[in-house]
C-alpha cells in the first residue's frame, strides 16, 4: 500500500507541474495573439467595417472579441483545481506517514517526516500554480478587455468617418 500511496502522490505532483506549464503556455499565447497578431487585425478590421453596413458591423465586433476570451476558462480551472490537487497531495502524504507508522512504528522519525514533507510539498505547490494562473487570468483578463475597448473604437471610428 506505502508503493501505490507514493505513485499516487507523485502523479498529483506531476499533474501539478503539467498544469503550470499549460497555463504559462497559455499566457504566452495570448501575450503573442495580443502584441503581434491583434495589432495586425486591426487593419483588417478598418477594413471589413469600410465595407459593411452597421449590423455587420456589430457581427465584425462579435467575431474579433470572442478571440479574446480564449483560454481565460482554463486559467481558471487551474486556479480553482490546483489547490485541490495540492490538497489531494497533501491527504496522500498524510495517509503515506501513518502507513508508514503502521508498519515501523513511530521510532522511524524519517520515515514518517518523508510522508509529512511531500504533504507540505504538495500543499504549497497547489498554492503556487494556482497564484500563477490567476496572475496571468488577470492579465490576459486585462489585455482582453482593453482589446474589446479598441475594437470597439476602431469600429466607431470608422462607420463616423464613412457615415
Amino acid at each position: 500500500m506505502n508503493f501505490n500511496l507514493e505513485v499516487a502522490h507523485n502523479l498529483v505532483f506531476y499533474i501539478l507541474y503539467g498544469l503550470f506549464f499549460l497555463a504559462t503556455a497559455v499566457f504566452i499565447e495570448r501575450l503573442l495573439y495580443f502584441f503581434f497578431t491583434f495589432s495586425a487585425e486591426k487593419k483588417l478590421i478598418r477594413r471589413e467595417v469600410e465595407e459593411a453596413d452597421e449590423k455587420s458591423a456589430e457581427l465584425i465586433y462579435n467575431t474579433y472579441t470572442a478571440k479574446f476570451d480564449r483560454g481565460k476558462g482554463f486559467l481558471m480551472f487551474v486556479v480553482t483545481g490546483a489547490p485541490l490537487l495540492g490538497l489531494l497531495g497533501t491527504v496522500l502524504g498524510i495517509m503515506n506517514s501513518f502507513s508508514t507508522m503502521a508498519e515501523k512504528g513511530i521510532s522511524d522519525i524519517a520515515a514518517v517526516s518523508k510522508g509529512i514533507a511531500f504533504a507540505l510539498e504538495a500543499t504549497a505547490l497547489g498554492i503556487v500554480v494556482s497564484l500563477f494562473a490567476l496572475a496571468y487570468y488577470h492579465v490576459v483578463n486585462a489585455l482582453s478587455k482593453r482589446g474589446k475597448v479598441t475594437v470597439r473604437e476602431i469600429i466607431l471610428k470608422t462607420l463616423k468617418v464613412r457615415g
